[in-house]
């Protein structure tokens, strides 16, 4: 048994949607880099005494170092308007889809009583990830993200050993491009910092805006779905396009390759169908946010009781 066209088609819109706003994120991201290198390029190499094409090795050089904190303080000042309206704004999408998923599947009119619960999970989850309304806060997520200590440390270690070993300076400049850019093996500082802790961060956020939603609202039914491809993991073959109750994700905390139901002829992947697989087992995992694991791209949909309970009766019959 299908989903309703009109369900299916708001799932299959806001799907498209967090996969277009994490490839313009992506794009943000590579373009932030570029901006950095620039950056330091135009207001730190004009400073550094050279010889020869070399980098001396002279007290002023070292002291250069200390340049490095205000040259990379002001990129992240800069940057954190432009960031925070592009973020904030995917975000507000898929609130508003979210939203809008809600009303349809329940069948309401936005009573005032909805619109009340639907701000309140809004806010709840902006603090979450450390927006307040339009501003970053101060110690929070994003605000770490932003940060990213690690690549200034990187910058700062790789121009002390410029400075130390008088390295020409074409050797600096690509040093630094690869730190920052990145090169064919490596992606780039600041791309590293979010697949380092916020790969999926809007897949995320839609599927905790969703169950705060559903707690919100009563709903003890979803769906797993998102389809399957070559490399699909065992979890998700198993779950995929399959009705669950609440109670049964909690179990997936413990789930191994062996407790699956798969189509017929699939073959499992994981050699020890006893063991939980690393993707469910890291610190942290949370069933209903992190679905299959880490870069999961399956996602839920929950369910009023009527349609939920009519599937997993065609769906036992199967």
């Amino acid at each position: 048994m299908r989903l309703p066209k009109r369900i299916e088609e708001l799932i299959r819109r806001k799907d498209e949607f967090l996969t277009a706003s994490e490839t313009a994120l992506n794009v943000r991201l590579r373009k932030m880099q570029g901006m950095l290198l620039s950056k330091i390029t135009a207001e730190i190499i004009p400073q550094l005494d050279m010889s020869n094409g070399r980098i001396r090795s002279t007290l002023k050089n070292f002291r250069i170092l200390s340049s490095l904190d205000k040259v990379y303080n002001d990129f992240q000042n800069g940057q954190r308007v432009a960031f925070v309206e592009e973020v904030g704004g995917t975000l507000s999408g898929i609130n508003n889809r979210t939203i809008n998923y809600f009303q349809v599947m329940m069948g309401l009119e936005t009573p005032a009583t909805f619109k009340a619960v639907a701000a309140s999970v809004s806010k709840k989850m902006g603090l979450r990830l450390g927006l307040d309304g339009g501003s970053i806060v101060s110690g929070g997520f994003f605000d770490t993200l932003i940060k990213n200590e690690a690549l200034l440390l990187e910058v700062k270690q790789m121009t002390a050993q410029a400075v130390t070993a008088q390295i020409p300076m074409k050797d600096y400049i690509k040093g630094l491009n690869t730190i920052i850019n990145g090169d064919e093996g490596k992606i780039g500082g600041i791309e590293r910092q979010f697949n380092r802790y916020a790969h999926d961060v809007y897949h995320q956020y839609a599927s905790a805006y969703s169950t705060a939603m559903a707690d919100e609202t009563g709903m003890k039914y979803f769906i797993y779905q998102g389809g399957l491809v070559k490399d699909s993991r065992d979890f998700c073959v198993a779950h995929n396009n399959k009705v669950f109750k609440r109670e049964d994700a909690e179990k997936w905390r413990t789930w191994t390759p062996s407790q699956g139901v798969y189509p017929e002829g699939y073959k499992i992947k994981q050699k020890n169908q006893d063991e939980v697989p690393s993707y469910l087992s890291y610190p942290g995992y949370d069933p209903l946010t992190d679905r299959g694991g880490y870069r999961c791209r399956h996602w839920i949909s929950w369910l009023v009781d009527s349609i939920a309970e009519r599937m997993i009766k065609a769906q036992n019959n199967q």
